[in-house]
């Protein structure tokens, strides 16, 4: 039988607001996980540690009444959009990616400006592997 490799995951959100940006890559510097260390806090970008199907969220919350429009990028192609239009409205998205070791995921600007969260993040990047949570169920608790 072949052995799982373990899983990567990782959750990581904004815990301030900004009113102006609107440019380049949106850097989530609040770690609230991070297994097998893909993600990195001070570029924003994730960077894959092993071939596989991964499964990446973004959820970003538009400053006052800003517009704000987000895209998960995959080696510089953009793959999802988020688009957020009106006064602290959610906007949230997700893309199933296949990736092989060191392919590079992040989150871009596309349009609008500004984006809202509290120390308690609501704009946030997370990802898992497929074999995430057979991993955290079944071996993870034989540890």
């Amino acid at each position: 039988m072949k052995e799982r490799n373990a899983p990567t995951a990782f959750t990581a959100g904004v815990t301030d607001s900004s009113s102006y940006w609107s440019s380049g890559i949106l850097v989530f510097p609040t770690i609230l996980y991070n297994i097998g260390r893909g993600y990195d806090s001070s570029t924003g970008i994730f960077t894959s540690p092993e071939d596989g199907t991964y499964v990446f969220y973004v959820t970003i919350m538009s400053y006052n009444s800003y517009s704000i429009d987000v895209d998960i990028v995959k080696n510089g192609i953009s793959k999802v959009r988020v688009d957020t239009h009106g006064t602290y409205q959610t906007g949230t998205n997700m893309a199933v990616l296949s990736l092989d070791r060191g392919d590079k995921v992040w989150v871009k600007f596309h349009s609008g400006q500004g984006y809202y969260s509290t120390s308690t993040p609501v704009t946030s990047f997370r990802s898992h592997t497929g074999n995430c949570f057979h991993y955290i169920i079944h071996c993870k608790e034989k540890n």
